[in-house]
């Protein structure tokens, strides 16, 4: 009987020992690595730690914010997904992270594994300075000063009206002495803008009355965002709940929604945000507009909204605020409109983790901090809006004042023939239910290219969603020229051509089908990788086969289009003329499977976003500098070896060559026919009664304007298409293969000769 006691005792004893041994070893599990120890769940972790584990600086419960908004909330790992498993934990044991920092998060978010490559980017982002640590600064540049501030409604709402206008806004306001904090500050970090479990934080603001400061403190709602719970604690949209986060720092508007915190100019009507309304790049409205800003004298006062449909005004990024609904479309309720399913929210539209912004006063300055941002805004996908902005609104040398700092605020013209103003794109039917501008939309708006990319085979139109533009309407209402916003047109956007602008993930639809046909057959552009979004829209909207026009046939921009002329056919070929492009051409099959020839030359250089593939000098306009020289080098070696001189000589080539045609179809350099071609051309009779040579050959004159980079992208197939076009002139409808240019044009267009390749003496050039 002792000896059974005895070994239930013993055996009671190990299982203690091996129980207590459990409780504090890293090895209960047998596991030989921190990510192999075994989970339990959310369950059995909050009902020891609910209540019990509050915010260091804010003083909320853990458990209380991750139940309240963490993502990872229901995900098969929960807690344990950043904390790692708890098996071996009882409480007092360890656990594998007991306080997950950046390079935790980054095992995740690496842009592999989940979509969003946060971690990297936030490690080398402008968050991490920490630039200063007193007064109302730590309001926003500290993550403390932040997080209490945030707390206890320090954002915006210190309005004072006065004779119909506002004074004494401020982005802080009178109770910064709620905000204490009596340790070291630190930089903005990951807790700053989420709460335990990666939710994004609430944002509250204090407002003051006629009556009196004070009156009140409400959830910082600049986005208009319906109230989540009755107590308004969250927002019901999490896209907009980012927003609210980023604009109670990045401001905006005052927790109203309807004040706009920029210049504080009396023209503009905006208010100030302390003394940043002297720094164009520290307060969004520069830059960023929206439908709700209709308060503000500028932009909007002087946005055109002809009769005629033109819009030649743009202001600036149009906030997508509020993501496509899905809903039915106006005009037809058996269709709804497109959703984006990349989409993640008005900021992230544009922005990841690395919260890059330029600090230089003169942004378009060569010698400037440029980031991706103001690269892109200078590039023709933006309508180089930055320089425009700058040259056409008088801003000064440093742009460090109030009136300087609104000139990039305000509205500025684009000019008439602008790809992005021409026309008021987003009208996407007429009154009679007919296209308007929907057809354009595919390049002519970011909503439009976007929708395309991700549904190139079944893309329709009619539904593209413009509800983000001003006073929007699908259809122009009866009577009325036109419809859309007619105060506000897209330009080419992040969200137009990348899925995720923090991670750089591309839209992606596959080996574009052009509009057109050749023979009979649909034109397909081969697949080209990444280089596929830019084919989209360079690749043209017609060819040789198209319906005569007076424009160019192939539509503007046409560089895809010329770089795969074999396949498109894009210039006015002559019958009976062979333009198989050289064996030794190659352009069209630069890295063909992974970035693609477009990407692989125009996205080189540190400021990929300009789309530039060469600088040029500043005195006068000629190639200085090619950006993509490695690529070229790769193929042009030895005597063939590409320099910025090789280049401008055969830019100025192509454009004398070209100069010539023109004037031969004006007839001031006699043709064939002794005929004012071009005045013929003028009228839709004339253009009909050309010869098929004659025709092509007025089409041809149109290449610089319309596909100016055709001397590079292909420079046998435009040389052939001008070389035949000039035999025309000379010659009539029956080329002879040769040309001959006199004394006085040898001198007149020397450079055109050159490239022509015709005798120095004799004037004769024979067709490439």
């Amino acid at each position: 009987m002792q000896i059974k006691k005895l070994s239930i005792m013993m055996l009671l004893a190990l299982s203690s020992a091996a129980f207590i041994t459990g409780c504090g070893s890293s090895n209960k599990e047998g596991s030989a690595s921190l990510n192999d120890v075994a989970t339990v769940g959310d369950t059995v972790c909050i009902q020891c730690h609910g209540g019990s584990n509050a915010d260091s600086v804010t003083g909320e419960d853990k458990v209380v914010e991750y139940q309240r908004s963490s993502p990872h909330l229901g995900d098969p790992g929960g807690c344990e997904a950043c904390h790692g498993g708890g098996a071996q934990h009882y409480g007092v044991g360890p656990i594998p992270y007991p306080s997950p920092d950046v390079a935790r998060c980054q095992t995740c978010h690496d842009g592999k594994t989940a979509p969003i490559t946060s971690a990297q980017n936030y490690a080398s982002s402008q968050h991490t300075n920490l630039a200063h640590q007193s007064g109302v600064c730590i309001r926003c540049h500290t993550n403390e000063g932040a997080l209490l501030s945030n707390m206890v409604g320090l954002t915006g709402g210190d309005i004072t009206p006065t004779g119909g206008t506002y004074s004494g806004q401020s982005f802080y306001n009178r109770n910064i002495g709620k905000v204490s904090w009596g340790y070291a500050y630190t930089a903005i970090n990951c807790q700053t803008c989420h709460e335990h479990g990666a939710g994004l934080r609430s944002v509250y603001a204090l407002y003051s009355t006629v009556s009196g400061r004070d009156a009140g403190k409400t959830v910082w709602n600049p986005s208009k965002a319906a109230a989540g719970s009755p107590t308004g604690d969250r927002q019901a949209d999490n896209k907009n709940n980012q927003f609210n986060l980023c604009t109670s720092c990045h401001n905006m508007y005052d927790y109203s929604g309807t004040n706009v915190l920029y210049s504080g100019t009396a023209a503009s009507g905006t208010l100030t945000a302390g003394h940043h309304n002297t720094s164009w790049y520290r307060l969004i409205p520069s830059t960023h507009k929206e439908k709700g800003m209709t308060k503000v004298t500028l932009p909007y006062a002087n946005m055109s909204s002809s009769a005629t449909g033109t819009n030649t005004l743009i202001t600036g990024y149009v906030i997508r605020k509020v993501a496509p609904t899905g809903a039915a479309t106006a005009a037809d309720a058996t269709k709804t409109y497109y959703t984006d399913p990349y989409y993640n929210g008005p900021c992230f539209d544009c922005h990841g983790h690395e919260a890059k912004t330029t600090g230089a006063t003169n942004p378009t300055s060569a010698s400037a901090a440029t980031t991706i941002h103001t690269d892109w805004a200078q590039s023709a996908h933006a309508g180089m809006i930055l320089s425009a902005k700058k040259v056409n609104n008088g801003a000064t040398a440093t742009d460090n004042t109030d009136k300087a700092m609104q000139a990039y605020s305000d509205d500025t013209f684009m000019g008439g023939t602008s790809a992005w103003s021409h026309y008021n794109w987003d009208s996407t039917l007429t009154s009679a239910g007919a296209d308007d501008r929907g057809s354009c939309q595919k390049c002519h708006t970011a909503t439009g290219f976007s929708n395309f990319a991700d549904n190139p085979t079944s893309y329709d139109a009619t539904r593209n969603d413009f509800s983000h533009l001003l006073n929007w309407t699908q259809k122009t209402a009866s009577g009325a020229a036109t419809g859309g916003s007619k105060k506000q047109n897209e330009v080419l956007y992040c969200w137009g051509c990348h899925k995720s602008a923090g991670s750089g993930t591309l839209r992606n639809p596959g080996a574009v089908t052009a509009d057109y046909t050749y023979n009979g057959v649909a034109v397909t552009f081969p697949n080209v990788g990444n280089s596929n979004v830019c084919v989209v829209c360079h690749g043209g909207r017609g060819n040789t086969q198209t319906a005569r026009s007076s424009r160019f046939e192939g539509h503007h921009g046409t560089t895809a289009g010329m770089l795969f002329a074999s396949v498109s056919h894009i210039g006015s070929e002559f019958t009976g003329k062979d333009y198989t492009p050289p064996t030794f051409f190659a352009h069209d099959k630069i890295n063909a499977t992974t970035s693609g020839p477009c990407a692989s030359c125009h996205m080189q250089a540190a400021a990929k976003h300009t789309f530039s593939v060469v600088s040029t000098s500043s005195v006068d306009g000629t190639i200085a500098k090619i950006r993509s020289q490695a690529i070229c080098d790769s193929c042009h070696t030895g005597t063939y070896a590409m320099t910025p001189a090789k280049l401008e000589e055969e830019k100025t080539g192509f454009t004398e060559a070209t100069n010539l045609l023109i004037a031969y179809l004006a007839n001031t350099e006699v043709n064939a026919y002794n005929t004012n071609i071009t005045t013929a051309s003028s009228t839709a009779a004339g253009l009909a009664a050309l010869s098929n040579a004659q025709y092509s050959a007025f089409q041809n004159a149109k290449l610089p304007a319309d596909s100016p980079g055709a001397w590079a992208h292909n420079r046998y197939y435009a040389k052939r298409l001008i070389f035949d076009s000039l035999d025309c002139m000379q010659h009539g409808d029956t080329l002879t293969g040769s040309i001959t240019l006199s004394a006085t044009q040898l001198a007149a267009y020397p450079n055109a000769a050159t490239w022509l390749g015709a005798n120095a003496t004799t004037g004769v050039a024979a067709r490439p």
